[in-house]
This record gives C-alpha cells, structure tokens and sequence, in this order.
C-alpha cells in the first residue's frame, strides 16, 4: 500500500516538473514576443493559465478549439472547489473576506448541498477503497488466490442469472473492475 502510495507520488512529481518545463519552455521561446505584443503579465503566468484554461475544457470535455459543448455539472464542480480553496486561503490569512456570504440563489444553495453530498461520497469511497485494499494484502499473506475466490465469487452471480441481458452483463464487467481497484490486480 505504501509502495503503491510512493509510486503515484513519484508520478505526480514527473508530471508536475513536466508540466514546469513545457512553462519554461514556452516562456522562453514566446516570451519575448508575448511581451512585445503588450502581455501584462509575466510569460511563465501567461502559459501556466493556458495550461489551466487548456486542462480545464478538457476536463470539462468541452471542445478544445471552440470551449463548447463542455459538462456544465463538471464545470461548477471544479469552479465550486476553486471558491472552497480561496475561502480556506482567506481564513489561513485571517482575512475578513472569508466570512462573505455567497448569495442565496436557490442554484447556490442546491449546488452547496449537492458539493457536501459529493465531498461526503468521495471520503466515504477513498476510505472504503483504503481499508478493503488494506485488508485485501493481509489476506493474500494467507491465501494467495484471494482475488480469484472473489472473481470466482462474482462469475457465479453471473451463472445464476436466468436470461442475461446488456446490463447484466454491464454489471458483471464493472464488478470485475471495482474488485481489480480493490485488490490491486491487473485486469
């Protein structure tokens, strides 16, 4: 589990310092230009904001060259997390925009209720996936075939199905992937 841990950080360390160069890189190579051109601010803001923009329509999934056609749910859940951090930064400063109140929009407040709701899910879900896996390597110490007993487990819900339709065959690969998550194996 730590090893696994070590490794997403290790990731996360090569794609950061990836995503730095391409800054660098694009700085050095436009920067001047983007200066001359009358850019306010400094080339490294100006390509790291790109990247943003760029990443953000991409999660989004809009369309890359036209920013349409993107998830407007997706998009005010990454905007919602933005005005949670900012919120947080401004209580760490001990700053008084912090106690600003949002407006009452019955959108905020559904958008607010839907965002805890999320939060909560995920938690829930991060810590179910850290404990099973978790107890899932233990058991391996003694049974090496854990993970084929619970994939066994489920053909044989499978079986059981007397006519077996798109969804349940829907279920039964979705299944088989939530238990790779859990158990770590490759499928």
């Amino acid at each position: 589990m730590q090893k696994e841990t070590y490794l997403f950080q290790e990731a996360d360390k090569i794609l950061m310092e990836a995503i730095d160069e391409a800054i660098d890189n694009a700085a050095r190579t436009a920067g001047d230009e983007l200066q001359r051109l009358g850019s306010r601010i400094s080339p490294h803001d100006y390509f790291a904001d790109g990247v943003l923009r760029h990443l953000f329509l991409r999660l989004c999934g809009a369309d890359l060259t036209t920013s349409m056609g993107g998830d407007p749910e997706t998009a005010w859940k990454f905007l919602y997390l933005g005005r949670s951090a900012a919120r947080r930064w401004e209580r760490e400063r001990g700053s008084p925009a912090a106690l600003r109140k949002k407006k009452d929009r019955r959108e905020d407040i559904e958008k607010d209720k839907s965002e805890r709701q999320q939060l909560e899910l995920s938690a829930q879900n991060f810590v179910l996936k850290t404990v099973i896996r978790a107890l899932v390597d233990r058991a391996r110490a003694s049974d090496p075939e854990i993970t084929n007993h619970l994939e066994a487990a489920i053909d044989a819900r499978h079986a059981r199905l007397e006519s077996v339709s798109d969804t349940d065959r829907e279920f039964t690969e979705r299944a088989k992937s939530y238990l790779s998550l859990l158990t770590g194996s490759p499928h």
